[in-house]
């Protein structure tokens, strides 16, 4: 004899399955995708460190801005690392098919330019300011033909600060203003070109400290930044993002 279940019953079995669909079909809707490329202040997996400036949090800026991400929005996003010790900007040209444009990602932050920038400071007939505007622009034409509905952050670059990094480097670099100057000039190669490709600009420099001994407060050698140094960059990223392609119109 089947017994007949009481309403109760009924409603709380139809309570649980609907549950058991409803958590199915959550588990089924794809994270958006946001691919961080650059050098090693994107890869960022080296403890860093002069004079006890130490950073104590593997993958910088990327990890951070994936735990904002987990905490604000959890299960939405996804965060890939693609930055890669002493690359460049054709470094990032040459492997973008293979690390960004296969994966097809929702949004892409690229930060490239300071190894360029080295590579000028020694003299490299090779590296000149003509030549990363033309690598840039070609990457950037790469993306927008191949990637046309794809957000695109373009980071800018802080100041080396040779004082320091000459301890753990070696005195390799001009004197600070001549640094200043250069560094200038190829954030504005970046910031023009993304104006021209209507790609979004971060001007991190802006944000981040001018005079060479406030600044070093947020770098862990002269070049990579520390703890607080990857605190501000994620803040002043995750503000921009949230502002712009990332619910912009909830409130915080």
């Amino acid at each position: 004899m089947i017994k007949k279940l009481s309403l109760p019953v009924i409603l709380q079995i139809t309570i649980v399955c609907l549950s058991i669909a409803f958590l199915s079909m959550s588990s089924l809707v794809a994270k958006e995708v946001i691919i961080a490329i650059g050098d090693s202040i994107t890869q960022a997996d080296t403890h860093w460190t002069v004079q006890g400036h130490r950073n104590a949090i593997q993958g910088g800026w990327v990890t951070r801005l994936e735990n904002l991400l987990e905490e604000d929005f959890p299960g939405e996003y996804e965060v890939v690392n693609r930055g890669i010790n002493g690359d460049t900007a054709r470094g990032v040209l040459s492997r973008l098919d293979r690390d960004v444009i296969l994966r097809q990602p929702d949004i892409i932050i690229i930060a490239i330019g300071t190894n360029d920038i080295f590579a000028r400071l020694s003299a490299d007939p090779n590296s000149t300011p003509d030549a990363y505007q033309t690598t840039i622009t070609r990457l950037f034409n790469k993306l927008q033909q191949d990637l046309p509905d794809t957000t695109v952050f373009v980071m800018g670059m802080t100041t080396t600060l040779r004082k320091y990094a000459h301890m753990r480097f070696g005195d390799f670099l001009p004197q600070q203003k001549v640094v200043q100057a250069v560094f200038n000039d190829y954030n504005n190669i970046l910031k023009k070109l993304a104006r021209d490709f209507k790609f979004l600009y971060i001007d991190l420099p802006a944000q981040w400290p001018g005079d060479v001994e406030t600044s070093w407060r947020f770098y862990a050698d002269g070049i990579h930044p520390n703890n607080g140094g990857y605190d501000l960059m994620t803040n002043t990223l995750y503000n921009a993002l949230r502002s712009t392609v990332i619910h912009p119109n909830k409130e915080y």
